[in-house]
């Protein structure tokens, strides 16, 4: 008995079992200091340094960062507004992910700033999501640095998808295509037997 149509067979279908991506889930927030290309919230436009930023607290995915982790911020400034703001990869990196920028909107309230949009994290495995994020700040009334909180939340995925959702390109598909032709490759040997 030829045991190529076997192996065949379970090696098809083992392919199709462990295709899959694991999209990132959960929660991460973090606080710190930046500095804004004006003084006057209704006049920033940019975030040019960021002096210090550090994991609060996290949630799902995030679990492997420790809480005050330092976080790694993009070297090029952030221009924000006008919105939906200039797209950057790698706005900042902590722990293995890495969130790049898609869009925003911005609002301005007496010394607020308030700037919400979307974006996608990445780990180092390649897995994906796509989140909804907010970045608040408060005018300083001391002349100090401006503090700034920041969150992260899996959002909804482009087409109206639960968010994390990673699309494979029909890969999946074509594994188990070759899975069935191999069932029926298998079936046609045994039938002859």
């Amino acid at each position: 008995m030829k045991l190529a149509p076997i192996f065949g067979m379970v090696t098809a279908i083992l392919a199709v079992a462990s295709v899959h991506a694991n999209p990132i889930s959960g929660t991460i927030s973090m606080g710190g200091e930046l500095n804004l290309d004006s003084a006057s919230f209704s006049s920033a436009t940019e975030v040019t340094s960021w002096p210090l930023v550090y994991v609060v607290a996290d949630s799902g995915s995030f679990t492997s960062v420790t809480p005050l982790s330092l976080v790694t911020m993009s070297s090029s400034p952030w221009v924000f507004s006008p919105a939906p703001g200039v797209a950057l990869n790698d706005l900042w990196t902590v722990g293995g992910f890495t969130f790049d920028f898609a869009s925003d909107t911005v609002t301005v309230s007496g010394n607020f700033l308030d700037i919400s949009g979307t974006g996608t994290i990445t780990d180092s495995a390649d897995d994906s999501g796509a989140f909804d994020w907010n970045l608040s700040l408060e005018q300083p009334t001391t002349g100090g640095p401006t503090e700034f909180t920041f969150s992260a939340a899996a959002g909804a995925a482009p087409g109206g998808g639960t968010g994390g959702e990673v699309p494979d390109g029909g890969f999946t598909l074509v594994l188990l295509g070759i899975a069935f032709a191999g069932i029926e490759v298998f079936r046609r040997k045994l039938g002859k037997a």
